[in-house]
């Protein structure tokens, strides 16, 4: 099977592909985006105007890469089941995005925020019309601690009232995605204030 038959088999249609995510026996990155840039000649796949490659659908209406996608997939996570690549979490939505996501906050923020590995230092970044600020994170991020570290980053953002009006949410999050062993592990890299606000509101309570 050639590159192109097998990105499309593992990608599949209107998913964003870099680069530097593909593995494929020896080849070098050099003669990948060799093979890449041909196939994009013939219309084999779309390379857009950021360098992100994918596969059209062709139907009757060009196909657009959706912004947050491009944005998960170079920040967040990866979740194909390609060989040899780094099946893992290496970033998370924080600030106004993560609180609108679990329902704090009714403003769509105008600018995504994400914490990520894949940035030595903060940057402002922009696909088409939407734009993202990206952090670098304090530690490295994985799918065991992403969703304690991006709980305990909100508490940079929320007042005392506003955990008290969302008690009963903020309780069932911390039910059904962190332990006590979370809470443990990762407080100690944020202010003492944060971890003051969690045991004076209660929420300490449904850590188990």
């Amino acid at each position: 099977m050639n590159t192109i038959a097998y990105l499309k088999e593992v990608y599949g249609y209107s998913t964003p592909i870099f680069v530097k995510d593909i593995r494929i026996g020896g080849k070098s990155k050099t003669a990948i985006r060799k093979e890449l840039s041909r196939a994009a000649e013939k219309g084999e796949i779309v390379r857009d105007g950021y360098g992100v490659y994918y596969f059209d659908l062709k139907g009757d209406l060009p196909d657009v890469l959706s912004a947050e996608d491009v944005f998960i997939h170079r920040y967040i996570k990866n979740d194909y089941g390609i060989p040899g690549l780094n099946l893992d979490v290496y970033g998370y939505f924080t600030g106004l995005t993560f609180l609108n996501q679990i329902g704090i906050s009714q403003q769509v923020p105008a600018i995504y925020e994400i914490k990520t590995n894949n940035t030595s230092s903060k940057r402002l970044i922009q696909y088409r019309y939407a734009k993202a600020i990206v952090r670098k994170s304090k530690i490295t991020i994985n799918r065991f601690n992403y969703k304690a570290l991006q709980f305990f980053d909100m508490f940079y953002l929320i007042t005392k009232d506003e955990v008290n009006e969302n008690y009963s949410l903020l309780e069932k999050y911390i039910r059904d995605n962190l332990s006590k062993t979370d809470f443990e592990n990762y407080i100690s890299l944020y202010p003492v204030k944060i971890m003051k606000r969690i045991v004076e509101s209660g929420l300490i309570n449904a850590f188990r």
